[in-house]
């Protein structure tokens, strides 16, 4: 008799945070099988030399069809599409969960076309890397990390647990919020800071990369992300991110505005209570 927490579980797009996934699950031997979907033929030998599945396929009734969990890993602009697709083939009773650092207009989206039987939870790793693709998967990228889960009025009380359980069989804290506090607190510590570090990146002039240094690669590092990632990061996350994005130019202004008026004890305040603040993290 298996002694494993979960028979099978698939992960649909096998890079870097599902291959980690299927790295960890497999570590922490949490499932008898972890089965990974990828889309093109070329992608199957690199995710099986990863390790981090037990089997690969680019059939989605094959690998998805006998799991009782599946974990969608692709962009977060073809979540939807993905919950679609798999919903006809999958036996009554799976669980469908993400890991995308979107919610709210996902989630909606998903619930308005889920039958009976079907369900799903949204779920958020904080964890990443400005680097991509499965060969960049590791087992201990979610160490010292949360897992946000969220819940609403239709979120099912028992596939809530199932996935509350692989998060915390991984050893990652669980953090449970509804879909727009997550999409307005990411927008925050998240989206924000990778479109700033994207600006910042934009403002260089001709001849200003000779006179780069450490703060300046420190502080753009995530602007080496995959633009295509984060402009639907960005734009599914729009209604959160603009807001937040006023309350961050406020802040901006104010110090801009001490600097304009040469009040220099008042700047010196401002920033030592953002040193201060910063020291927490």
């Amino acid at each position: 008799m298996s002694t494993t927490l979960f028979r099978r579980i698939t992960i649909i797009g096998v890079g870097l945070i599902g291959g980690s996934l299927g790295l960890r699950i497999r570590q922490k031997k949490l499932a008898d099988k972890v089965v990974g979907v990828v889309r093109r033929k070329a992608s199957l030998q690199k995710v099986l030399d990863s390790k981090a599945v037990d089997e690969v396929t680019t059939d989605l009734a094959e690998g998805i069809g006998r799991s009782e969990i599946v974990v969608i890993a692709t962009p977060v602009g073809s979540i939807v599409e993905q919950v679609k697709s798999i919903v006809p083939l999958v036996k009554p009773g799976t669980v469908i969960t993400d890991v995308g650092s979107v919610k709210a207009e996902i989630i909606s989206s998903v619930e308005k076309t889920l039958p009976k039987g079907i369900f799903f939870v949204g779920g958020h790793p904080l964890a990443g890397s400005e680097k991509s693709g499965v060969e960049n998967a590791r087992a201990d990228l979610f160490d010292k990390t949360v897992a946000i889960l969220t819940t609403t009025p239709k979120t099912n009380p028992r596939a809530f647990r199932k996935i509350r359980d692989l998060w915390e069989g991984l050893g990652i804290e669980v953090r449970v919020l509804s879909p727009n506090d997550h999409d307005l607190i990411l927008a925050r510590t998240s989206h924000i800071p990778h479109l700033t570090a994207f600006a910042l990146v934009a403002a260089l002039q001709n001849g200003d990369e000779s006179f780069v240094a450490s703060g300046f690669k420190d502080t753009t590092r995530i602007a080496a992300s995959d633009p295509t990632m984060w402009k639907d990061i960005f734009f599914s996350n729009r209604k959160a991110l603009l807001k937040e994005i006023k309350s961050f130019q406020v802040r901006l202004e104010k110090i801009t505005s001490l600097i304009q008026k040469e009040e220099q004890d008042k700047l010196l305040q401002e920033l030592e209570k953002i040193q201060a603040k910063r020291e927490k993290l």
